[in-house]
């Protein structure tokens, strides 16, 4: 059996966290136990908890990046780009399980072998069969996502006014026919659930769907003002 080498431009993996002491730990040292060539850097945005003293366990094996206060996803995501080295930037959540080199290099293969300038990445359980899947609810929001740095980067202003409205920002910014889904089957992305008791559970999905809200919001001004520019320039 031949072997194949497949060579890939530098990455950079970039973990926001906001309080995040549960699972940090894990989702960090998987990512370097990977062994998957890449710098990573973790944003700890103003977190309360034990967060940051997880993250100086690591120590040089990761960049670290403190905000003195919360600002939200996008701000957290925004500076990581800003301290990436890497051609292309990989985005993972803090509460991942299961995380694999081939989950990585799945996110990255679409930017380097296709015509992808982002790519969105959902985790589903091993042994279903990606071919029965036809719709896969809410991957507009998924954490998991690649992108060539040179394209994100001069969005990043725009993305520390957006909190958990991120996400849906970026799908909004990037063309249909340039966005590539991809299956990672065995990678469990943990859910607020999993992770707080149930008032924190409430208060974090109040924020979330407030942020996002506003983005759509947001986006949809933009576009009717583009419209009505476009008709009176006809």
């Amino acid at each position: 059996m031949s072997k194949i080498e497949i060579e890939v431009p530098s990455v950079s993996v970039i973990i926001p966290a906001y309080n995040e002491e549960a699972f940090l730990e894990t989702t960090v040292s998987s990512v370097l136990n990977t062994n998957f060539p890449c710098e990573v850097i973790v944003v700890n945005d103003g977190s309360t908890d034990r967060t940051q003293e997880i993250i100086e366990r690591f120590g040089g094996r990761i960049k670290a990046i403190t905000h003195p206060k919360n600002k939200g996803k996008g701000a957290a995501m925004a500076s990581g780009i800003r301290e990436a080295t890497g051609e292309i930037v990989v985005f993972c959540d803090a509460h991942l399980l299961g995380l694999k080199h081939h989950h990585l290099l799945s996110l990255v293969l679409p930017l380097v072998y296709g015509s992808a300038k982002a790519v969105l990445g959902i985790g589903i359980p091993e042994e279903l069969s990606a071919s029965l899947i036809s719709f896969v609810p809410f991957f507009i929001l998924t954490g998991q996502r690649a992108y060539y740095r040179k394209d994100i980067e001069p969005l990043t202003t725009e993305m520390e006014k957006l909190g958990y409205g991120v996400e849906t920002y970026l799908f909004a910014k990037f063309p249909r026919d340039k966005t590539a889904l991809v299956l990672l089957p065995g990678l469990i992305h943990l859910t607020k659930q999993d992770m707080l008791p149930k008032k924190a559970i409430v208060t974090g999905y109040l924020r979330e769907t407030k942020e996002i809200l506003g983005t759509i919001g947001k986006l949809a001004k933009k576009r009717i003002a583009d419209s009505i520019t476009n008709n009176r320039g006809v």
